[in-house]
């Protein structure tokens, strides 16, 4: 009778079990077959649009340009009606206070609705930190190196969120970030703290987070610089970096974030200018079509956007400007080539791309006989994503399938931002937490009130010192303090290379007194070991970064070491490698 009851119970309990389970795997299915209906919809708009651009348009759609001034004026609307651009870059030259920026936005739009064309995506590159571009209207994070010491996901997702969601509401629809790059050369020049660590765990556990916020943002975000561009001592602005590694070398570590990012729903993607020989000996990943092609779109099963790096920089212009460079992106899998100016070198790759396209340069052939279209199918995944993001004028998708999605999207998108900004981002949050030391972990010196000292001169790091207890003096009063037996721990500010050299000197000369140097904005300098000298990392130089240094330092509390691979004491960097002699 028991064992009776007993199997009854267990039937029961399975067959609710399965129930629920079945019901929600066909809520599930639901989900899934009204996104691919919505979907369905959006490409069928979007090749409508793309099918009435002349080819003149089409050519200039896959080009995004930038512009002078912070207004449209008549340079501007020259190059706009001569270009036919699918974007505007903006830079801090285009950028000023809040309504202007939202009155260039608007005028921008305007322009390209009264010429026919398709909304701009109008990009900036705001990653935090060393690139600030957008000063008002915007909650100034600290850089991405520094949100990644954090380790936390949540932060990461916030600060995507935040920066997203305000780039949005000022017209920026086009966000440059977040950079995917590894850097695990400490010699690298250009990407530094603009990357979120030195291994692709840290990277992956704070960026891909920031990604799926940006996302949610509003703003389209962009993870870069595909394959990865962290092991580099060659600033590609500059000249061409060259990276000895094979594919099976970039899939065990540059690639892994980028290749979790897209798992993850990630939707554009920035090329590197970086030539890996032993992957494609004569181009580099912006221009070749192994890397594009069949490595992200195909292996990786990439669908999005693919946008070059800048056309501009020394690593293409002075390398391959005769090999007709937006040709060859294009040919490779790229939908926009990204020029940083205007005038004669949008001139330049308007009539290279024209000339191409007219001579059947920009279509190919399948195995199977069937042709397409290269250039209609860089244009149509941009206006696709133009479609989705609601750039296009309220009544060019009716459907209330697409326009119940959007408005739910919508609601969801604000009730994250009133949660975020009541706390105004967690900037003060997320930036102590963010504060780090080497080489151990430094007991806040607040454990010996009134035995420490700063020579601090910056207002923010001085004032919040002094509200810890940690009282400042001029440079003047050095030698006297230095003779006070009670004082334990000299508190000095740095910013660059030579302050540290000049504290690690003073350090040296006073072996029996501690130093602690606090340091804003890149640790990747050769840092002197010495055992009565301690660094505190910021990563950064926003006073919210300076502030918390001398928050964390005066605290009781312990400040964690920082999980970076840094520049030895001593140590050189590699020689620059040279492009092998062209073919």
């Amino acid at each position: 009778m028991v064992s009776s009851l007993i199997l009854r119970f267990f039937t029961s309990i399975c067959f609710i079990a399965g129930f629920l389970f079945g019901a929600i795997g066909l809520s599930q299915l639901a989900s899934d077959l009204r996104a691919q209906d919505r979907l369905g919809i959006l490409k069928a708009k979007a090749w409508e649009i793309t099918n009435q651009l002349t080819p003149d348009q089409l050519v200039g759609q896959v080009i995004h340009i930038a512009i002078p001034g912070k207004t449209v004026d008549e340079i501007a609307k020259d190059e706009i009606r001569k270009t036919y651009p699918g974007g505007i870059i903006l830079f801090g030259k285009n950028l000023g206070k809040k309504p202007e920026i939202v009155s260039l936005t608007n005028d921008l739009q305007k322009e390209a609705s009264q010429l026919g064309l398709p909304p701009f995506l109008i990009s900036t590159d705001q990653e935090g930190g060393r690139v600030f571009r957008v000063r008002d209207g915007i909650i100034e994070y600290p850089g991405a190196m520094a949100v990644g010491q954090t380790g936390n996901p949540e932060w990461g997702r916030t600060v995507g969120f935040m920066t997203s969601y305000d780039l949005r509401k000022m017209g920026i629809n086009f966000l440059f970030a977040p950079i995917l790059d590894i850097n695990n050369n400490p010699f690298n020049p250009v990407i530094n703290t603009r990357s979120f660590g030195s291994d692709a765990k840290r990277v992956m556990s704070v960026a891909l987070p920031y990604e799926e916020g940006a996302r949610a943002g509003g703003a389209l975000p962009v993870i870069k610089h595909f394959p990865g561009h962290g092991d580099t001592n060659v600033d590609s602005h500059l000249g061409l970096p060259i990276i000895q590694k094979t594919l099976e070398d970039l899939e065990s570590l540059e690639m892994v974030p980028f290749k979790k990012a897209i798992e993850n729903g990630a939707e554009a993607v920035m090329t590197a200018h970086i030539v890996y020989p032993k992957i494609d000996e004569k181009y580099p990943a912006t221009l070749s079509k192994i890397f594009i092609n069949d490595i992200l779109r195909t292996k990786l099963k990439f669908q999005g956007i693919v946008i070059t790096d800048a056309m501009e920089m020394n690593a293409i212009s002075k390398n391959y400007a005769n090999d007709k460079p937006g040709v060859l992106a294009l040919r490779a899998g790229a939908n926009i080539v990204l020029l940083t100016s205007w005038g004669e070198t949008a001139k330049k790759f308007r009539e290279q791309l024209k000339d191409a396209y007219a001579n059947g340069e920009l279509t190919e052939t399948k195995e199977d006989g069937t042709k397409i279209d290269l250039l209609k199918q860089a244009v149509f995944l941009q206006i696709l994503k133009k479609l989705e993001l609601e750039l296009f004028a309220p009544g060019t998708i009716s459907n209330p399938l697409v326009l119940e999605f959007w408005a739910n999207r919508e609601k969801k998108r604000e009730e994250q931002y009133l949660a975020y900004s009541g706390q105004n981002g967690f900037l003060k949050e997320i930036t102590l937490d963010s504060i780090r030391s080497f080489p151990e972990a430094l007991p806040g010196l607040g454990v010996d009130l009134g035995q420490s000292v700063s020579f601090c001169k910056q207002p923010a790091l001085k004032k919040s010192l002094e509200l810890g207890g940690i009282p400042s003096f001029p440079a003047s009063q050095l030698k006297k303090q230095l003779a006070r037996n009670e004082i334990k721990h000299y508190v000095f500010e740095s910013s660059g290379e030579k302050d540290i050299q000049l504290i690690a000197k003073l350090a040296k000369a006073h072996p029996k007194k501690n130093f602690v140097l606090l340091h804003g904005g890149t640790p990747f300098y050769p840092l002197p070991l010495l055992p009565n000298l301690q660094y505190v990392l910021s990563f950064s130089f926003t006073n919210e970064s300076w502030s918390a240094l001398g928050t964390k330092v005066s605290g009781k509390q312990a400040i964690p070491k920082v999980d970076l691979t840094l520049v030895p004491e001593n140590a050189k960097a590699p020689e620059k490698g040279a492009f092998p002699e062209r073919l």
